[in-house]
């Protein structure tokens, strides 16, 4: 009889007293069993002890419970079965074993997420290194709380169905946004989208950031834009008054940033609009988003990314100033930018990179039409 057989029958002889100081201290001896000579135990000992550990362990007070999951948290051979059941106990019982315990699966935490409350999910979005499934169903079912811890966990992996929700839920979740932005491994195509939603200190960041991989980028769009040339050649057939009006000036060689200019000073925005869309080669969609968006940091993008001079962009933008869309975009209303606001704007221009703000613009043509795509 092994020194182990000989501890687990003198604790079975223990099991057998009912009251609640035995059990405890049954369940702190197998326990011990465990933390000191678990590696050395063989099967039919770790089998015996789980059991025993099994039906006490409902026997007993929560912060008995408690103190055995953090004594288990980080035990490599602690039963299985005994974790998923601490694991699915109240929060103060299971915190210690989802937020640091090996011995719950991927699929444990998915059941754990799916069947329990907040305060759960927000433990497992702590752990170190949660992989794509659970981070999968903790988005699909947490709060705004439950996803920033997660994205605040660098070392959580997130698929790209994942950040695309979270992404989308960062539109209306501003404290979403910064954290968002700051992961390394957010799609540049969801950081450009994010561009339309975000404060002006965070589309300055998404300008000029310096971590972006360009081969790559360049890749991606490249991909995406493959099919496009030709659905544009047969939009043409499709264009108004004004979009054809502007593409024959642009065919005689008349469209150049002081033509941008002189449409503006005649009140002519929807020929603005139209004019830039051609220029900069994006779709009419996105121009007009680009000159009626809030606080003309993407005018500043388009006019960077055709290279339009200092002078001209801060014109344009004095002469924008307060556009409102009426959804045929000829009212402007004036409406006075305060010094330090105009200062920010002409400097974010300077900053930002020709290349980045070319990105930038792709970015939001392929957005558009998979967004025209997805509208059928």
């Amino acid at each position: 009889m092994s020194a182990h057989t000989s501890k687990l029958e003198n604790l079975i002889e223990v099991a057998q007293e009912a009251s609640s100081e035995k059990r405890r201290e049954l369940l702190e001896g197998v326990t011990d069993l465990f933390m000191d000579n678990g590696p050395g135990m063989n099967d039919q000992e770790q089998t015996i002890a789980a059991e025993i550990l099994g039906r006490v362990v409902t026997e007993v007070e929560r912060e008995v419970r408690a103190r055995l999951s953090y004594r288990l948290a980080d035990l490599e051979n602690a039963p299985a079965d005994l974790i998923r059941q601490l694991a699915s106990d109240e929060i103060q019982v299971a915190r210690p074993l989802l937020e640091s315990s090996g011995a719950l699966s991927e699929q444990d935490l998915v059941d754990i997420v799916n069947k329990q409350g907040k305060e759960h999910l927000l433990s497992i979005s702590l752990r170190e290194n949660v992989t794509a499934g659970v981070s999968d169903a903790l988005v699909a079912k947490g709060d705004d709380d439950v996803v920033l811890s997660l994205v605040n966990n660098d070392s959580a992996e997130i698929s790209r169905a994942a950040m695309e929700s979270i992404v989308d839920r960062s539109e209306n979740s501003e404290v979403l946004q910064e954290p968002l932005l700051g992961r390394n491994d957010l799609p540049p195509d969801l950081m450009h989208n994010m561009f339309w939603w975000v404060s002006a200190e965070l589309k300055k960041h998404i300008l000029t950031r310096a971590d972006v991989d360009e081969a790559a980028v360049d890749k991606i769009l490249a991909e995406a834009e493959s099919g496009m040339i030709r659905e544009a050649e047969e939009e043409e057939e499709n264009l108004g008054r004004v979009e054809k009006a502007v593409r024959r000036r642009m065919r005689l060689g008349q469209l150049n940033q002081d033509a941008l200019v002189q449409y503006l000073r005649r009140g002519q925005v929807p020929e603005f609009v139209a004019s830039l869309g051609y220029l900069t080669d994006i779709d009419q969609k996105t121009a007009r988003r680009i000159v009626f968006a809030p606080g003309h940091e993407a005018v500043a993008v388009a006019c960077r990314a055709k290279g339009f001079d200092l002078s001209t962009f801060s014109t344009i933008v004095l002469l924008l100033d307060g556009a409102v869309d009426n959804g045929a975009g000829t009212e402007v209303q004036k409406q006075l930018r305060s010094p330090d606001e105009v200062a920010g704007l002409l400097e974010l221009y300077k900053e930002i990179p020709i290349e980045s703000a070319k990105r930038a613009m792709r970015f939001w043509s392929i957005r558009q039409k998979s967004l025209d795509d997805a509208a059928g």
